[in-house]
């Protein structure tokens, strides 16, 4: 028997005690809501509290990066989070409908060599970066903009993204000028003993 909770916008559907879908609208709201589930789900399998705070950490940024990718390209439609926890896996695909980007424009910055620079970059980054997002649909900025993907494949044991065009799902998103959205896909393994 199926679990169904809708609070306000949300829809979190517990299909098993292993699987979990979550759709949330474009709204930076949706990441709190988002990670209390997550976390309900990852202490019901005994998952180490450092293990549980990686996965949400990497999640935040994953659904913080579909609903900014959602609002830049004005797109209200809901993103879709669907996870599993099989044993010692935990596997999360996001999809969303913010046309995708390429990773390897993020990953090819060079990293900073001490805290200093690190400092720096990131208050740089954070003036650079910041985009208006809604918050329980009231415009806000959120300056945490620019560095998710780079917490994510470091967190994270899988990371692949996938992009959805025209009833397709493509590998290589420069094959058409037709993207409608991306699909994360991060798998993490489990360091319980």
């Amino acid at each position: 028997m199926q679990k169904v909770d809708m609070h306000d916008k949300f829809l979190f559907i517990k299909e098993s005690d292993h699987s979990f879908i979550m759709f949330v609208p474009p709204d930076m709201s949706s990441v709190k809501k988002f990670r209390q589930e997550l976390n309900k789900s990852l202490q019901l399998h005994h998952f180490p509290e450092e293990d549980i705070f990686q996965i949400e950490l990497a999640c935040d940024e994953a659904l913080t990066n579909s609903i900014s990718a959602n609002v830049q390209h004005q797109c209200q439609e809901t993103i879709i989070c669907r996870w599993r926890i099989e044993g010692f896996k935990f596997s999360l695909i996001i999809l969303d409908y913010g046309r995708g980007f390429l990773p390897e424009k993020t990953l090819k910055k060079e990293y900073p060599k001490n805290l200093n620079e690190l400092v720096t970059n990131f208050k740089k980054l954070q003036e650079e970066c910041s985009r208006i997002l809604p918050y329980d649909g009231v415009q806000k900025p959120h300056k945490n903009m620019g560095q998710g993907f780079k917490i994510i494949t470091k967190l994270m044991d899988t990371v692949k993204i996938l992009y959805h065009a025209e009833d397709n799902i493509l590998e290589d998103p420069t094959i058409t000028d037709r993207i409608e959205g991306s699909i994360l896909e991060l798998e993490f393994y489990c360091k319980k003993k």
